[in-house]
């Protein structure tokens, strides 16, 4: 009856609860306190090593005179650490301490839906990523210290290096834990599809995180995403501060002014997403001229001014939220496009405008039966106007007319021909 939706990220990371105990389904954040018990929706990705060589989790006070550990998630999927090295011990760690907070409130009964930083060639050696750190923080959890926060938090370093077993993957380890994995660029488009908040036609969503961005490319088609490509480059707020090559005793990993923001960097940032866009646009003119002898130029004026939907801890700078190529109809995810009702504390968040950070953890929340995800080939896209060209006059299987040759172009009235 419990759906947890873990967004691990790099700076921070996100837990949202799905419970179907209810007549209805109800949506709530895991809420985490700080040094100076506080709450806070989001936990740093922090591990400090004291004195006395025991560790400390997320929030560590001002004064913390110790070794301090970050950037393991991002270590750990996109430098494909090796299954024994300390990035990967510390993400079990870390998912660890997540664990023993969710077994003590809900017990044994819950489901994880986990978010992984991959592209569509990818995603498989994510989901086993994925996999082998939840396994074997479960096995921390439950075998090794059966329960016992205080027993857990009271080992040494060495001692976790000792207890920690780096479970191999296999599919039914996957199944035993009941652990899905989706990719981050997906798993933010669910809320906003599920309430129907999302324009017909070609859109791109941008995620843009502590370490890394994800970008997925899709359609509306009966209420549900068609998914055509996604890309998760390794590069996010951490990249664009330059703080990837900084040693700080800093404790905030947060980027608190846009001024913090690198202007090379940024240039090389958004040149790299606008490849990506290139990309996209040059898949989708070769099949066209594939399919179809029609001009070109109706795909571009298809394209002009699609949307680009901005979410993650960076698109809450606007100095980041720019137009890609023809996507250029800027928008930020916020309560709008929230099922609102059914969250609980959404004046908080939607006060502390937390719903771009918050957007990808409420999407891995959502329950799904499997995480398969079906990738549309983009020659399906013009499944409707194979074989037509410029001077037809019949209209496609779905009634809709194309370009203006066949009477004018009007995207929501043709979109069905588009798919």
């Amino acid at each position: 009856m419990i759906t947890v939706g873990l967004d691990f990220g790099t700076h921070q990371t996100k837990v949202c609860v799905e419970n179907k105990e209810g007549v209805e389904l109800n949506y709530a954040f895991l809420t985490f306190r700080d040094a100076e018990d506080r709450p806070y929706f989001t936990l740093p990705s922090i591990i400090g090593v004291k004195g006395d060589n025991t560790l400390q989790y997320g929030f560590l006070p001002n004064d913390f005179d110790g070794r301090i550990i970050r950037y393991f998630k991002q270590e750990t999927f996109y430098r494909l650490a090796s299954h024994q090295s300390e990035a990967v011990f510390h993400s079990i760690w870390y998912i660890a301490y997540i664990l023993f907070d969710l077994e003590e409130k809900f017990g044994q009964d819950f489901t994880i839906q986990m978010g992984a930083p991959s592209d569509s060639s990818h995603i498989e050696q994510a989901k086993q990523v994925a996999t082998i750190i939840v396994a074997s923080a479960y096995r921390l959890v439950e075998d090794v210290f059966e329960n016992d926060k205080d027993f857990f938090l009271a080992c040494t370093y060495q001692d976790l290096m000792d207890f920690t077993e780096v479970v191999p993957y296999s599919k039914e380890t996957k199944e035993e834990y009941g652990l899905l994995v989706f990719p981050e660029a997906y798993a933010c488009l669910k809320p906003l599809i599920s309430q129907g908040k999302i324009s017909l036609g070609m859109n791109l969503m941008i995620d843009i995180g502590g370490g890394t961005t994800d970008i997925s490319f899709f359609t509306i088609e009966n209420g549900m995403p068609q998914v055509y490509d996604f890309f998760s480059i390794n590069k996010g707020l951490n990249y664009l501060t330059c703080a990837d090559e900084i040693e700080s005793s800093n404790l905030d990993s947060n980027v608190q002014n846009q001024s913090a923001i690198s202007h090379d960097r940024r240039y090389a940032f958004k040149l790299e997403i606008n490849n990506i866009c290139k990309h996209i646009i040059n898949n989708l003119q070769r099949e066209l001229r594939l399919q179809t002898s029609f001009n070109v130029s109706r795909l571009m004026d298809a394209l002009k001014n699609r949307p680009i939907v901005y979410c993650g801890g960076g698109s809450t700078f606007e100095i980041l939220r720019t137009p890609f190529s023809d996507f250029r109809d800027i928008k930020l995810i916020s309560h709008s496009e929230w099922d609102t009702k059914s969250v609980t504390d959404m004046d908080v968040i939607r006060t502390r405008k937390l719903c771009p950070i918050l957007s990808t953890a409420y999407g891995l929340a959502i329950s799904t039966t499997s995480d398969r995800i079906k990738i549309t080939p983009f020659r399906d896209i013009f499944a409707h106007l194979r074989g037509l060209g410029e001077d037809e006059q019949e209209r496609t299987t779905y009634g809709a007319n194309f370009g203006s040759a066949l009477g004018g172009f009007s995207y929501g009235d043709d979109y069905s021909a588009w798919k």
